[in-house]
This record gives structure tokens, C-alpha cells and sequence, in this order.
């Protein structure tokens, strides 16, 4: 008995040793990570996101009201987040670093309880692997390790449950981590099918019985799955996001897999954003890559034994894990062109790494001695130089000037880092930088009403004003000619903005004449119609009263002006602009 517990404790140790290696490689390969800061759509999601302020948003995040998706898990830690560490990005840049440590272990312990050879590597690949960066480093991309963790521990309880006396309570609680995953992020619609693929890999009882056994996931994926196309659609609105036919589809879809693929093997050339794909009339030879992935699979079912039938499994999975974003259905993701990114292989991923490393592991055990001193020494030199690429390339998600430049010289026509760096150089006044990206930008994606206003703003602001309102008009003219959306520039926000440009203007040619020129009236009065336009689409925009009350004031309309200045008050009090020019209205009155 006293041999069985020094073995059990040593075995324990052994476990506590090798997690402590998969995390401490992880952690020092995300070192620079913990000191970047917030990158992309971190702003909307997080620092600007209302939601995450008060109790009520935390209400709003489960009944679903503003938000893009419906991933209330995330949003729920992205609450907590805000309230634990505000604005300071190190916090949440943790939780995502650990997360993904968490994830690697459980990638080990899930192919371990199921018995596959290398699981312990496995999960160390997964964990330094570079293409998983985006996944880390990007603080938004919560949603992927959360939702991985989630899934993870479904999978490693659903399995469980065929192995253990209380398998009913490993069942339910396989069935709750995966509700736990669908409200992190819906990609996770895929386990499932997953699972089933499972039951027929573990080749034990009927498959009838699996099929019954996994009915509740396929119940509770469909209802997610529908709740994330409406809201996909909801956000989208009448924007145009191409996907192509059903044939292009089909097609895209097959090169896609390949290309994800090819990442897993050789993860390089990583960027943010990816060239453009083609969404026309496909051409004879884009099906070849297609009808290549049907006859591996084929070949990988007819050659099928209970040894081989593993490299059926790991193909497979990675198949239907990236089916939710391959192109099949309008996704916000495709409005930058491309159909591949990073992050959405994160799910995938794992079945190819286990299959490699259980077929490596299968062979080295058979091998002389020799020979597996140089497949160690491989796999050594392979980690080191995975580690350090990973190391690299966490660095690029800095801030958004290092991110969008590493993109732009790999893809140059990268539309929307083009309209992000116009933005960072436009926060830090460097309006010329600002223009040259955002004017880019809009000859890459003329269509999109958001450019127009950016560099309508970059304009007024390096005093080329009649270049900013050729650029509102632009805006307005495109904004008005479709339904808006909820995630772009509002109506209101432009007609403010091309309101201000006409006031400078018309301040301009006024100068201190004490009799406004003809050319400044008519510029006046066509911002005075803008902001009263603005004012109908958003009636309690403070900023639009206020400006309105004071250009008003300026050319004598003082009741107006005082209507305009005390709707400003009782929005914000105490607001000065306001305060004073009432004084002034009050005085003249005397």
C-alpha cells in the first residue's frame, strides 16, 4: 500500500511538472504581450463599450439589446474585466494569456483521457503555436480562449461520461460547458458533429445510441447558430458583404481548408489581415482543391481499419470545426475582403496537431534508440523555433501603428488597416499621416460611407476644409442610399460634422467684419439646415444644440440661441460654452 502511494504521488508531481512546462512556455512566449496595449475593435468592445460600465449594461449584455453578437459570456468577463482593471490593457492581456495556458493543458488531458499518443506535446504545440497569436494577444479575441476552454472541458466530460460510474453527471455536465461555449462565441456550433465523430472513432456500442446521446448539443447549436445569423444580419444591416454564389462558396470553401492547413504545417507570412479573395464566377481549376479534400477523405473512409481510422477523425474535425466561417453564410468578418483569418482556425487546429504528434509518438516508440534521439532533437529545435516566431509576432500586436504597419507590408491594399492607421495618426494629430492612409483607404473601399467621414475629419482638422465637406456630402450620399448600421458612422454624426466644417468656413470669410458676407450667410445657413437635420435624427446630442445654439447667437437669432443653449443645459449642466453665451444673450437684452 505504501508503494502504491509513493507511486500515485510521484505520478501527481509528474502531472503538477509537466502543466507547469506548457504554461511556462506559454507565458514566456506571450512576455510581450503583458506589456501592449489595446489593438482594433479593442475600443468599441471595450473601453468605449457602455455596456461594460453599470449593472444595467450587464443586463442589456444577456438580453442581447445593442450588442453585434450574442456572446454574453464574454461580454459578462469583459465586464468584470472593466470593473477590475479600467483602461490598464495588462489585466485583460492576463486573463487571455492564462486562459491560453489552461486551454494547452486541457488540449493534453482531453487526448490523454482518450488515450492518443504525444497528448502532452500536443498540448505544448498548441499552446506556442504561432498562428494561435491573434487568438492572445488581440484582447477582443477573449471570446476564442474562452470559448475553447469551455469546449474543451464539454469534450473532456462527454468523454468521461462513457468511462465513468456516474456518467449521467458527466454527461449534464458535457451539456453546460457547452452552453457555457455557444455564449462565448457560436463557432463552437461545430462539437456536435465533433462528438458524433467521436462515438464512431471510439467504435463502441451503436451508433444509434450516439446519435441520441449527442441530440441535445444539435438541439441547443441549431438554436444558436439561428440566434447569430440574425444578429449578424441585424448589425450588418443593408451593408454589401459579398460571399459569392453557392458554387463560389463551395469552391472558397476548399481552398480555405488547404489554406488553414498550410498554416498549421508552416505559420508563415502571418498578418492581420489577409489579401483579398475572389467572390465571382469560379473557374474551372478553383474546384481542384475541392474535389482534392473529397478524395482524401474518400481515400482516408475506404482505407479505414480500427488504426488508421484516426486520420479519418482528425480530418474530419478540422473540417466541420471551420464550416461556421468558411463563407457559407454573411458573417461582418468578410466586409474586409478576405475569408481567412488567424483566429478563426483556433478551433480547428488541435485535431491536426494531435494527429501529427500521436503519429510521431506511435512511430518514435517503435524506433531504435538513434532514432528517437533525433526525432527529440527535432522536436526540440521545433518548439525553439515555433516559440520564437510566436515571441515575434505577439510583439506586432503592440498598439495599433506596429499592428496595421506589419499588415500593410504584407498587404498593401489592405483597406481597413489602411482606415485604421489613418485613424491612430489622426488621435495623434498627425493629420498629413492621417490623410494619406484614410484617402488610400477610400480608394480601396469607396463604397463605405465610414472612410468618406474620416478623412472629411482629417481634412477640417489640417484646415483643408472644402476637402472635408466634399467628403461629408460623400458620406451622406452614400449613408442615405441604404439602411444604416449598427456598427458605422451614424447620419447624425456626419450632418454634425459637415454642420461644423460649413461654421469654420463661414467664420472664415466673416473675420471681424461687422457685416456677415453673402458667401458666409449661405454657409451658415446650410449648417444651421444640417444641424437641425441632425437634431431630428438624434434629438438629445448635447454637442448638436450646443453648436447650433452658438452659431444661432452669432447672427442675432438670440431666441433660437436660447432655446438651442437651454436644451444644452439640461442635458449637461453646467456646460461652459453655453453658460456664457446665454450670459452674453441676457446682457445684450438689457
Amino acid at each position: 500500500m505504501q508503494a502504491d502511494w509513493k507511486r500515485d504521488e510521484r505520478s501527481a508531481w509528474q502531472l503538477v511538472a509537466q502543466a507547469a512546462v506548457i504554461v511556462g512556455a506559454v507565458l514566456l512566449v506571450y512576455l510581450p504581450a503583458w506589456r501592449a496595449g489595446f489593438v482594433w475593435d479593442d475600443e468599441q468592445l471595450i473601453t468605449a463599450n457602455p455596456l461594460l460600465r453599470t449593472f444595467s449594461g450587464l443586463i442589456e449584455i444577456w438580453s442581447g439589446g445593442r450588442t453585434a453578437d450574442y456572446f454574453p459570456m464574454t461580454n459578462t468577463v469583459f465586464w468584470i474585466e472593466r470593473h477590475l482593471f479600467g483602461e490598464n490593457a495588462t489585466g485583460y492581456h492576463a486573463i487571455n494569456i492564462l486562459l491560453h495556458g489552461a486551454d494547452a493543458i486541457l488540449v493534453w488531458l482531453v487526448l490523454h483521457r482518450l488515450q492518443i499518443p504525444g497528448a502532452w506535446f500536443a498540448g505544448l504545440i498548441f499552446g506556442i503555436h504561432p498562428v494561435h497569436v491573434e487568438s492572445v494577444a488581440w484582447t477582443s479575441e477573449l471570446k476564442n480562449v474562452l470559448a475553447m476552454f469551455f469546449t474543451l472541458l464539454s469534450i473532456f466530460s462527454f468523454v468521461g461520461s462513457n468511462e465513468q460510474r456516474q456518467s449521467h453527471a458527466a454527461y449534464l455536465a458535457s451539456l453546460f460547458f457547452f452552453a457555457l461555449a455557444l455564449l462565448s462565441k457560436t463557432q463552437t456550433v461545430f462539437l456536435p458533429i465533433a462528438l458524433l465523430l467521436y462515438g464512431w472513432w471510439r467504435d463502441r456500442g451503436s451508433f444509434r445510441r450516439e446519435v441520441i446521446r449527442t441530440g441535445p448539443f444539435f438541439v441547443m447549436a441549431a438554436v444558436f447558430g439561428l440566434i447569430t445569423i440574425w444578429f449578424q444580419n441585424r448589425g450588418i444591416g443593408e451593408e454589401e458583404i459579398v460571399i459569392g454564389s453557392f458554387p463560389r462558396r463551395l469552391v472558397n470553401a476548399g481552398m480555405a481548408i488547404w489554406w488553414y492547413a498550410g498554416k498549421v504545417f508552416l505559420p508563415t507570412r502571418l498578418m492581420a489581415i489577409y489579401p483579398r479573395w475572389r467572390f465571382d464566377s469560379p473557374e474551372f481549376w478553383e474546384w481542384l482543391p475541392l474535389v482534392g479534400l473529397v478524395l482524401l477523405l474518400g481515400l482516408l473512409w475506404l482505407c479505414r481499419n480500427r488504426r488508421t481510422r484516426g486520420a479519418f477523425l482528425a480530418v474530419a474535425y478540422f473540417i466541420v470545426a471551420l464550416l461556421p466561417v468558411i463563407g457559407f453564410v454573411r458573417m461582418a468578418y468578410l466586409r474586409s475582403g478576405t475569408l481567412v483569418a488567424d483566429h478563426l482556425q483556433y478551433f480547428a487546429d488541435v485535431s491536426l496537431i494531435a494527429f501529427v504528434c500521436s503519429a510521431v509518438a506511435m512511430f518514435a516508440n517503435r524506433a531504435r534508440r538513434e532514432i528517437r534521439t533525433a526525432i527529440a532533437a527535432i522536436a526540440i529545435l521545433l518548439i525553439a523555433m515555433m516559440g520564437a516566431y510566436a515571441w515575434q509576432r505577439t510583439k506586432v500586436f503592440q498598439d495599433e501603428e506596429v499592428l496595421w504597419r506589419d499588415t500593410l507590408a504584407k498587404n498593401p491594399d489592405a483597406w481597413q488597416a489602411r482606415a485604421r492607421l489613418g485613424q491612430y495618426f489622426f488621435r495623434q494629430r498627425k493629420y498629413s499621416d492621417a490623410i494619406e492612409h484614410l484617402r488610400r483607404a477610400v480608394e480601396l473601399k469607396p463604397e463605405l460611407p465610414e472612410n468618406h467621414n474620416l478623412l472629411g475629419l482629417a481634412y477640417c482638422r489640417a484646415e483643408r476644409f472644402e476637402e472635408g465637406i466634399a467628403e461629408y456630402r460623400k458620406a451622406l450620399e452614400l449613408k442615405e442610399s441604404r439602411a444604416s448600421t449598427a456598427q458605422s458612422v451614424s447620419v447624425a454624426t456626419i450632418r454634425t460634422n459637415l454642420a461644423n466644417a460649413l461654421t469654420i468656413i463661414g467664420n472664415n470669410l466673416s473675420g471681424s467684419a461687422t457685416e456677415i458676407p453673402s458667401e458666409a450667410t449661405r454657409r451658415y445657413e446650410e449648417a444651421i439646415a444640417q444641424y437641425k437635420k441632425a437634431l431630428e435624427l438624434e434629438p438629445n446630442q448635447p454637442a448638436i444644440h450646443r453648436n447650433l445654439g452658438l452659431l444661432l447667437a452669432r447672427l442675432g437669432r438670440l431666441d433660437e440661441a436660447e432655446a438651442h443653449l437651454r436644451a444644452t443645459l439640461q442635458i449637461v449642466p453646467n456646460e461652459p460654452a453655453a453658460e456664457e453665451t446665454l450670459k452674453e444673450i441676457e446682457a445684450q437684452r438689457r
